[in-house]
């Protein structure tokens, strides 16, 4: 991580990096701080970091009015915001280029990030998987069983072990509350 106080410090001839901003000494930054820098090291992406505490200066540039908020900046210009903290799995999947950059169709046109906790023996994640798919809503997976450190950080960031929990823009989820998701995702 990169520490700046100013968007000056990035330089010009940057044209795509991201940038997070955060707020030290609160719980959910210090949260998406770990995983992010867990996730860039893993990846080799540089990651710019500001800290609300100590300048004002970078996050209105970037359109951002909440911390923790990961911008990703695509030719000079803030594309995508990720709020809350997500799991180191879901900030790698990020890096990597695989995640959905928009959804297509009316369904969730914000180009929200939709991460889902998952086991393959759930039937109400089964369930919640068709009913996305049916409503064309692009969304990340993380098997749970598979993936024990994801499962501890759903659990601390939901303070509940049980699945499925879908992650709609750092607002968890618990269960398949479809009116609640429908919301969030600004589906009819």
């Amino acid at each position: 991580m990169i520490s700046i106080q100013s968007s000056e410090e990035i330089g010009a001839e940057a044209k795509n990096y991201y940038v997070l901003v955060y707020k030290s000494g609160s719980s959910q930054s210090e949260c998406a701080y770990k995983s992010i820098e867990k996730a860039a090291e893993k990846t080799g992406i540089a990651i710019f970091a500001a800290d609300v505490n100590k300048t004002r200066a970078v996050h209105k540039p970037l359109g951002v009015s909440a911390a923790p908020t990961l911008v990703k900046v695509a030719e000079g210009k803030p594309v995508k915001h990720i709020k809350g903290c997500q799991s180191e799995g879901f900030y790698e999947t990020l890096f990597e280029g695989k995640e959905f950059t928009s959804f297509s169709g009316s369904a969730g046109g914000d180009g929200q990030s939709v991460l889902m906790y998952t086991t393959p023996t759930c039937t109400y994640c089964n369930s919640l998987k068709t009913y996305l798919n049916e409503q064309k809503v692009p969304f990340t997976e993380i098997d749970v069983s598979k993936d024990h450190q994801a499962a501890q950080e759903m659990a601390q960031r939901s303070g509940q072990q049980g699945v499925p929990q879908t992650v709609i823009d750092g607002q968890v989820v618990i269960g398949f509350d479809r009116n609640k998701i429908n919301q969030l995702l600004n589906l009819e």
